[in-house]
C-alpha cells in the first residue's frame, strides 16, 4: 500500500496519462485538430488530383465516398481519444467535401456551386464520426479490433456491388470487382481473427445496407431542386 503523499511522477506506481501522450492536454488537442484538418485537405484535394492521374474508369476509385470513409478511419487511428476520433472524422470529411470542390475550381476552372459541398458534408457528418471512432477502436481495443474493421469490409462490398451490378457502366466493372474481392477478403480475415463469424457477418451486412441507403440519399440530395 502506498500513502498518497509518497506517490511521485516516476516509478511503477506513477499516475498514467490516460491519453497515452506526454504532451499537455492543450497541445494534444491542437495536434489532433491539425491532423484532422490536414487529413481533410489531403482527402479532398488528393481525390481531385488522383482523378487526373488514374487511367480510364479507375478514376472512380478516387471519386469515391468509400475512399473518404477509409480516410476518416485512418485519421481515427491517430486520434488521442474516442471523442477526438469522432470529432476528427467529422471535421476531416466536411473539409474534404469543400476542399474537393475548391480543387475542382482551381485545377479545372469549373465552379460547382454550394450544393455539392453541402450534400457531401452532410454525409460526412454521419460517416466521419462512425469511421473515425472505428479507427480509434482498432488501434486501442484488441478485443474489438476485428469487429471495428468489419464496417470497412462492408462498404467495400457495398460500393463494389453498386459498380458491378447497379450503375450499368461496363467500364466500372473492373474497379467494382476489385472492391468486392477486397471487401470479401477483409470480411474473411475479420471473421477468422475475431472468432465470432456471425457477428462479423452481421456488421458487414449492416454496413452494406447503410451504404446503399446513404448512396440513395446522396443522389436524392443532388436531385432536389434548389
Amino acid at each position: 500500500m502506498h500513502d498518497t503523499a509518497t506517490l511521485t511522477t516516476s516509478g511503477p506506481h506513477a499516475p498514467v496519462n490516460p491519453s497515452g501522450h506526454d504532451l499537455p492536454p492543450a497541445a494534444v488537442a491542437a495536434l489532433a485538430t491539425a491532423t484532422a484538418l490536414l487529413g481533410g485537405l489531403v482527402l479532398g484535394v488528393g481525390s481531385q488530383v488522383l482523378q487526373g492521374l488514374l487511367p480510364g474508369a479507375w478514376v472512380v476509385v478516387a471519386n469515391s465516398g468509400v475512399a473518404w470513409a477509409i480516410g476518416a478511419f485512418a485519421i481515427g487511428t491517430l486520434m488521442p481519444s474516442a471523442r477526438a476520433a469522432v470529432f476528427g472524422g467529422a471535421t476531416a470529411l466536411v473539409l474534404a467535401s469543400f476542399s474537393f470542390y475548391w480543387a475542382v475550381e482551381w485545377f479545372e476552372g469549373y465552379a460547382s456551386g454550394i450544393r455539392g459541398p453541402l450534400v457531401w458534408s452532410a454525409a460526412g457528418l454521419v460517416a466521419g464520426p462512425a469511421f473515425g471512432l472505428a479507427g480509434r477502436i482498432v488501434r486501442t481495443r484488441p478485443d474489438l479490433r476485428w469487429l471495428a474493421l468489419a464496417p470497412v469490409a462492408g462498404i467495400l462490398v457495398g460500393e463494389g456491388a453498386i459498380l458491378v451490378w447497379f450503375v450499368g457502366v461496363d467500364d466500372l466493372w473492373p474497379a467494382g470487382l476489385v472492391e468486392l474481392l477486397a471487401g470479401a477478403a477483409l470480411t474473411a480475415l475479420c471473421a477468422w481473427r475475431d472468432r465470432r463469424p456471425l457477428v462479423v457477418l452481421g456488421i458487414v451486412a449492416a454496413a452494406i445496407v447503410v451504404h446503399h441507403l446513404a448512396y440513395d440519399a446522396i443522389n436524392v440530395g443532388f436531385l432536389i431542386r434548389q
